[in-house]
């Protein structure tokens, strides 16, 4: 298969401490499936190799402040994942995603660097829903996407199903994602993504992007 580079965007969703750091509120669910899949390794080799090729845009969760003001108490965006979120438990205090703490934080090994995007806003778990991703896309004239981050089966698959809904071509770095338990991993990869793009590990798109 041959990617033409010049169309094609890496999306990384949430590569942040509460998800990827010791102390992290999520950190303990993921850790095992981090390290047996080698993850981390997986995206520094994807991003360095495809730096100066592609575009790669970063989109991290956005923070908020302490308490969740930003939320109705007993509102809609207090249900769910979004209130099972709220009151874990981190190193540094009670809720991911808390502004001020290293929680939001890009983790060190995956730093951002010259020429990558960084997009802010996501409060959902589509990454098109509350961000400019879309508009970037297009204003860049891009074609393919390739997701990768966290967690596999929610954030990459809703953002993954949206792309294939706002046609663009959809790619998946199944070696460079990760979510918590072979079981949810695996389900992704093998039953809804090969329904909406193409699955394929970090070695295969950096040889498609030659």
């Amino acid at each position: 298969m041959k990617i033409p580079k010049e169309k094609t965007a890496i999306v990384l969703i949430e590569p942040q401490n509460d998800f990827l750091s010791p102390g992290g509120t999520m950190y303990q669910y993921i850790a095992d499936q981090l390290k047996k899949r080698n993850v981390i390794a997986n995206l520094q080799k994807l991003l360095s190799g495809a730096r100066g090729k592609v575009k790669i845009f970063y989109l991290p969760f956005q923070a908020f402040k302490p308490g969740f003001p930003e939320l109705k108490e007993g509102g809609p965006g207090t249900e769910g994942l979004r209130g099972i979120e709220m009151k874990m438990k981190a190193d540094w205090g009670v809720g991911a995603w808390l502004e001020g703490t290293p929680g939001p934080e890009i983790v060190d090994a995956l730093t951002p660097q010259k020429g990558d995007i960084v997009i802010r806003g996501k409060l959902t778990l589509d990454a098109f829903h509350s961000t400019a991703l879309n508009y970037l896309l297009r204003a860049n004239e891009i074609e393919y996407v390739a997701f990768t981050g966290f967690h596999t089966n929610w954030c990459v698959e809703s953002s993954a199903r949206s792309a294939y809904d706002l046609g663009y071509r959809v790619l998946v770095i199944k070696d460079c994602t990760g979510t918590d338990t072979d079981r949810e991993q695996e389900y992704a990869e093998q039953v809804i993504f090969p329904r909406i793009g193409k699955v394929m590990t970090a070695d295969e798109f950096l040889k498609a992007i030659g």
